[in-house]
Parts: C-alpha cells; structure tokens; sequence
C-alpha cells in the first residue's frame, strides 16, 4: 500500500509539480533538454520503484512482449491522429488561425534531433506515468474502471497547461482520451505508446508545415 501511493505520487505528482513552476520560466534550448531529462529521471525512477519496491513485473503496467495486434492498433490510431494533425495544421496556416502559444513556437525552432526525440521521450514516459501505472494502480485500490481512468487524464491534460495556449490543451485532452480508450481496450502500454509517439510526431514535420510556401503548394493541388 505505501510502496503504491509512493508510486502513485511520483507518477502523477511529480509531472504535475514540474509543469507548474515551467509555467513562470522562460523557454531556451538549455531548460527544453532539462525538460527531457527531467522526464526520463522521474520515468526511470518510478520503473526502479516497481521493480525494486513493488517488486512486480512489468506486465503489472501493461508492459509486455508478443501483443502485436495491439501495436498494430496502436499505430492505425497515431498515424490516423497525425494525419488530421497535419490536415490541420495546415487549414490552420491558410485560414491565419495558427497556434503561435510559447511553447509550440519553441519547440519549432529546436534543431531536427531534439524535434524528434520529443515524441520519444513523450510516448513512453508519459504513457507509464500517466497510463499504465497509475490507471492500473488506481484500479485496485479503488475497484473503479472509471476512476482510475479519469484522475490520471484529468492530471495528463492540466499538466501540459505550462506555455501551451487552452487550444493547444483540448487536443491534448482528445488525445488522452483516445489513449486511455486504447490502454483500457487492450491493456498493453506499447500500444499507447506506439499511438502517442506518432501523434506527437507532428512536432517533426511542423516548421515545413509553418511555412507559408509549403501550404501554398498544398492548398493548390
């Protein structure tokens, strides 16, 4: 029990705590790094936790081999995401109405390397911390599907608040919907994780997309 709500505090407090004092710090390449390590530290340490303290298996938060038909549903999901994201984005550039909220503007200057380890970073830590672990944690301390589903996506949206736009954060309360419909349905993390990493994958392509010739070749064709 104690080992459980430990665990319980790292995972969704611990996300929560960091992203409201970002909320004050101004944005550079050296704090986004931190950002990414400071999310694998407290990824790691909550793996440590189960392992060690728990002294459960893995599979206890839906991590597990040989579930490929829940893979392959996790990546329909993202990719079907990314590509109205895309859409989007661009209908967005055409119409004036583009995000421009701090955070999004950063993260589109950093260089093609940090572009593409966001995604990665943000699809497995944030799938255990938010996902696996608290859900199914909740779920036997509470009994309820429903509570264990809803605290941690309640938490997973208000802690992408930060320099995001409330634009920004509707989407992200979609797509945890969406992945914590996914985790509940299969109950294997590499699904969500799969799913979230090719969502986020957008980030990737966003300064083509920002561009204003790249949606004028698009909006022609």
């Amino acid at each position: 029990m104690i080992s459980t709500i430990a665990g319980l505090l790292l995972a969704l407090g611990a996300p929560s705590l960091l992203a409201y004092f970002r909320r004050s710090e101004k944005n550079s390449p050296g704090k986004q790094v931190r950002r990414l390590t400071t999310a694998w530290a407290c990824c790691l340490a909550l793996l440590a936790l189960v392992l060690c303290w728990e002294q459960r298996p893995l599979a206890s938060i839906g991590i597990a081999a040989g579930n490929h038909a829940a893979w392959l549903g996790g990546a329909a999901l993202g990719l079907t995401m990314l590509a109205l994201s895309v859409v989007s984005v661009v209908q967005a550039r055409r119409m004036g109405k583009e995000d421009t909220s701090q955070g999004l503007m950063q993260l589109t200057e950093m260089p093609l390397w940090f572009r593409c380890a966001v995604p990665l970073t943000a699809g497995i830590t944030e799938e255990i911390m938010f996902r696996g672990y608290p859900i199914e944690r909740l779920h036997e301390l509470t009994g309820s599907w429903w509570l264990a589903a809803l605290i941690p996506l309640a938490v997973f949206t208000l802690a992408h608040l930060g320099s995001w736009s409330w634009k920004h954060l509707i989407g992200v309360g979609l797509a945890g919907t969406l992945l914590t419909g996914l985790y509940l349905w299969q109950r294997d993390l590499i699904a969500c994780m799969i799913a979230h990493a090719l969502i986020d994958s957008v980030l990737i392509f966003l300064p083509a997309l920002r561009n204003q010739r790249f949606s004028s070749i698009t909006a022609s064709r």
